[in-house]
């Protein structure tokens, strides 16, 4: 009885046949040996993106960014703009016009710059991550709730609702929520070090 092959087992063997013949690609790789086509890569947001109505972050900014109490506002901007290649783009003077705060951005990264003991600024000025939720106040009983030490929140001069708290491990963390644009001041020429 001479029956013939169902037409799958004969496709298959033809597939191999095919994969085994040397074409101008792949005759110096062996069929075993050849990667699989990359997958597709989910588009990104545009950077110049708004935040999603409502998400509490602020326009520009990310989730969570890193906010750093330095010496001296002014020499940690340059150092990070000659050093590393990040760019001023917000500053908040104090009233003898020196740098209190100040924002420095690389792509979509941004760090933010305060005075270290600066009792004015969220944390009482010093480093922390700052994240940006939903509803501070709410955050807030959570992060209570959780065990974690809590400060009071307050109104920045730069427009979000923060307050600081301090994690199980003793990270220090700004949880805040963007509330309104304010008007900053030009970044202040920096001057190269010597």
């Amino acid at each position: 009885m001479s029956k013939r092959p169902p037409a799958r087992a004969t496709r298959r063997k033809a597939s191999r046949k095919t994969a085994r013949k040397p074409t101008r690609h792949t005759a110096r790789i062996p069929v075993k040996a050849r990667k699989a086509p990359k997958a597709t890569r989910a588009v990104k947001a545009p950077r110049s993106q708004k935040p999603p109505e409502g998400s509490g972050i602020a326009p520009g900014m990310q989730a969570v960014n890193t906010y750093l109490a330095v010496a001296n506002v002014r020499a940690s901007m340059a150092f990070l703009e000659q050093s590393i290649g990040f760019t001023p783009t917000l500053t908040l003077a104090d009233a003898d016009g020196q740098p209190r705060y100040a924002e420095m951005r690389k792509g979509s990264t941004v760090i933010m710059l305060v005075r270290k003991g600066d009792a004015t600024a969220p944390g009482g000025g010093a480093a922390a991550l700052y994240a940006y939720v939903d509803d501070v106040d709410s955050a807030l009983t959570r992060a209570r709730n959780a065990g974690a030490g809590c400060g009071v929140p307050e109104d920045t001069d730069w427009g979000d609702r923060a307050v600081s708290v301090t994690d199980p491990d003793g990270y220090r963390w700004v949880l805040a929520t963007f509330k309104k644009l304010v008007p900053f001041s030009a970044p202040p020429a920096t001057e190269p070090s010597e």
